[in-house]
C-alpha cells in the first residue's frame, strides 16, 4: 500500500496507528580533514538525529546514534478524535506544559498551540494584535494599555478578560522560572491593573523598548480553571497556582486543545471548535507530535505513511533519502539561528584577545557550512544579517591560517604554548565534525585542542561558573522572541553571565551601557545606531567564532502545505498555519 493509499484512508477514517549528504566532497584541500574523521565518524554522521534533553530557551539537541534502541514510538491513540491528523516528529522530551515554566522549542510548540499570548509575531518578526486586538502607549512610553478582543473564550468555555491577563502576569512573576526574567527585571506584578472587563495596562519600573515583543512568551491563562484545581502551595489562597495540574493539562484559550500527553513518548492536540481566530482551509483535526530520536524509525515512518513531517534535526542521509521519495519533499528555510563556538574570555589563554583573533582567522568556516552544514549560510558578527538593524560593515573573518600564525607571533606565543579545550555536545553528528575540523584547523595554526564532548545538561552546569566553563563550547541560539535585544542582551551583557547563552562571559561596560542604552531607546533609528556600535564592538573583541547562520530542514508529505516560518522560537509550528492540500 503507498503513503498515498494510508493518508487517505487516515484523512476518511482516522486511525489509531501513532507510532544533504552524511558525505564530505573530493576536494585535495578537504582530504586530510576527511582521514582524520574516520570510519566512526563518518558513520555517526549519517546516523545522528537530534536528541532526548532540554535545551533551556533555545534550539539545540542531543543525538543518539542509528543503533540506539527505539522506545518512544509505541502505539497510543491518543488525541485521534477523528477527522485529518497531522503527525509530525520531535526530538526531545516535552518536559512541561506548563506556560510559566516552559522554555525549550517542544514545551514552546505546545504552549503556543494550547495558548494565546497578546501579541504575536509575522513572518518579519512584527508584531500583530492577538488576543488583544488593540494597544496604546503613554506618553512618557512606560504604560501599555491593551484592549482584548470580544468573544475570545477559554478551553473550558469561560471569557477571556482582562482579570485573566492580570493572573497570567502575576502568575508568571510569582513563579519566577521559564522567561519570567524577561518581564521581571522591569515590570512588577502590582502595576498589572485591571481597567475594565476588556482593557489590562501595564506599567513599567522604566522604560523598556523589548517590552511588546516579550509579550508573546505571556500566555493567558485561565484563573477560574487554575484556581479551581489548585493544591496546597506556597502561594497565600493561591495554593500551588495550579502547578501540578498545568505539568499534564491546560488552562487555554489557543487554536487546539490538549488532548493527549505521554510525556517520554508523544502529545496530542485537537482543534478547539470555539476558537476565536481562523484556520486555513483544510486544516488539520488533530495533531500528533511523536518524540524520536533514531534516524531510521523517521525515514521508515515517513515512507509508510505514519509521519507526516519530520523534526529539523535529521540526519543528511535521511533528508536525502526521503527527498528521493515521490510524495515526500524536504524544504530548507533560513532562520536567524546562528552556530557560535563561544570562546571563555575570562580563562587562560583565551581571556588574551590575540588568541581569541587568531582562532577566528584559523578556521575553515566554507567546510563547516557547505560540507558539515550545506545549505546554512555566511554568518557576518554576533547578529543574523536578516535583522534589518544588522551592521553590514562588521568585518567577518575568512579562513587564512598565515594570518593567523603571524598574529600568534607577534603576541609572542610559540607552536605548543597554547592549549585549549572544545566542548560540544556529545553523539551529535555535525557537532562532533565541527570539533574535529576546529581541532585540525587550529593544529595548522600551532594551537592544541583537546576535544570534550559532554551531555547538554552538562555544558548548562559548566557555564555557571568562569572556572568551569571550557575555552571553547559549540552552541545554537536564536531569538527567543522577534526583538535584536535578545541576542545582546542574553548573550552579551554582564547581568546575563553565567549561562549557557552567555559562555563568553563577556564582561565590558561599554557594551552593557550600549545595550541599556538601546533598551531604554524608543526612537527605532537611534535604536539601530545603538545596535550598529554593539555589533562592532562585540565582534572587535572576538568572543566567538561565528560559524554559519542555520538553515532548518524538514521533510513533509507532500500533500502537508502551510509551514511559515517565524523569527521567534517554536512560532513555526503553529498548527492553524498547517493544512491537508
Amino acid at each position: 500500500m503507498s503513503r498515498k493509499d494510508i493518508t487517505q484512508m487516515r484523512s476518511q477514517a482516522g486511525s489509531a496507528s501513532e507510532s544533504v549528504r552524511a558525505r564530505f566532497g573530493d576536494a585535495a584541500s578537504r582530504r586530510n580533514f576527511l582521514k582524520a574523521l574516520g570510519t566512526a565518524g563518518i558513520a555517526g554522521l549519517a546516523g545522528c538525529s537530534g536528541g532526548g534533553e532540554s535545551y533551556d530557551g533555545q534550539e539545540q539537541t542531543t543525538a543518539s546514534g542509528g543503533d540506539d534502541e527505539e522506545t518512544e514510538t509505541e502505539s497510543s491513540s491518543g488525541g485521534d478524535g477523528g477527522g485529518s491528523t497531522l503527525r509530525m516528529s520531535a526530538t526531545q522530551r516535552f518536559g512541561t506544559v506548563d506556560p510559566a515554566k516552559g522554555t525549550d522549542y517542544t514545551q514552546v510548540l505546545a504552549l503556543v498551540n494550547l495558548y494565546d499570548p497578546l501579541v504575536f509575531p509575522d513572518t518579519e518578526g512584527n508584531l500583530q494584535g492577538h488576543l488583544a486586538e488593540d494597544w496604546t502607549v503613554s506618553d512618557d512610553n512606560q504604560t501599555y494599555t491593551f484592549t482584548l478582543r470580544e468573544g475570545a473564550t477559554f478551553h473550558s468555555g469561560n471569557p477571556v478578560t482582562a482579570e485573566d491577563v492580570q493572573f497570567s502576569a502575576e502568575r508568571f512573576l510569582d513563579i519566577n522560572q521559564g522567561y519570567s526574567s524577561l518581564l521581571g527585571n522591569v515590570l512588577s506584578k502590582e502595576n498589572v491593573t485591571v481597567e475594565d472587563e476588556r482593557t489590562v495596562s501595564f506599567t513599567l519600573d522604566r522604560v523598556h523598548s523589548p517590552f511588546l515583543a516579550t509579550l508573546v512568551l505571556l500566555f493567558v491563562v485561565d484563573k477560574q480553571l487554575v484556581l479551581d484545581n489548585a493544591e496546597d502551595g506556597d502561594f497565600g489562597d493561591r495554593g500551588d497556582y495550579g502547578q501540578s495540574f498545568l505539568n499534564d493539562n491546560d488552562a487555554g484559550s489557543g487554536p487546539y486543545e490538549l488532548a493527549g500527553f505521554e510525556r517520554q513518548a508523544q502529545i496530542s492536540f485537537s482543534r478547539y471548535a470555539d476558537y476565536w481566530g481562523s484556520f486555513k482551509d483544510g486544516a488539520y483535526d488533530n495533531v500528533t507530535v511523536q518524540i524520536i530520536t533514531n534516524d531510521p524509525t523517521v525515514r521508515s515512518l515517513m515512507k509508510t505513511g505514519e509521519l507526516d513531517m519530520s523534526s529539523q534535526y535529521q540526519s543528511e542521509e535521511t533528508y536525502e533519502a526521503l527527498a528521493a521519495e515521490d510524495d515526500i519533499r524536504v524544504e530548507s528555510v533560513p532562520t536567524v539561528t546562528t552556530f557560535y563556538f563561544k570562546i571563555n574570555t575570562q580563562k587562560a589563554p583565551t581571556d588574551d584577545p590575540a588568541v581569541r583573533e587568531a582562532m577566528a582567522y584559523g578556521f575553515d568556516y566554507e567546510t563547516a557550512r557547505n560540507e558539515i552544514a550545506p545549505g546554512s549560510l555566511p554568518a557576518q558578527g554576533p547578529l543574523p544579517s536578516s535583522f534589518g538593524v544588522h551592521n553590514d560593515d562588521i568585518v567577518q573573518p575568512t579562513y587564512d591560517p598565515e594570518k593567523a600564525r603571524q598574529i600568534l607571533a607577534d603576541a609572542g606565543y610559540e607552536e605548543g604554548d597554547i592549549t585549549v579545550q572544545n566542548t560540544y555536545v556529545k553523539d551529535y553528528g555535525l557537532e562532533e565534525k565541527m570539533g574535529l575540523l576546529f581541532q585540525q584547523n587550529m593544529d595548522e595554526i600551532g594551537i592544541d585542542v583537546e576535544l570534550n564532548p559532554q551531555t547538554w545538561g552538562t555544558m548548562t552546569e559548566l557555564a555557571t561558573s568562569v572556572e568551569d566553563t571550557p575555552h571553547i563550547n559549540q552552541v545554537f541560539y536564536g531569538p527567543v522572541y522577534p526583538s535584536p535585544d535578545t541576542v545582546f542582551y542574553n548573550q552579551y551583557h554582564s547581568e546575563a553571565a553565567s549561562t549557557w547563552m552567555s559562555m563568553e562571559h563577556l564582561e565590558d561596560e561599554n557594551v552593557d551601557s550600549l545595550i541599556d542604552e538601546a533598551r531604554s531607546t524608543v526612537d527605532a533609528d537611534t535604536r539601530a545606531e545603538l545596535y550598529a556600535e554593539v555589533q562592532e564592538r562585540i565582534a572587535n573583541q572576538y568572543p566567538d567564532l561565528f560559524i554559519f547562520v542555520q538553515s532548518k530542514k524538514h521533510a513533509f508529505a507532500d500533500d502537508v502545505r502551510g509551514y511559515t516560518f517565524r523569527p521567534s522560537m517554536s512560532f513555526d509550528y503553529w498548527f492553524p498555519d498547517f493544512y491537508q492540500e
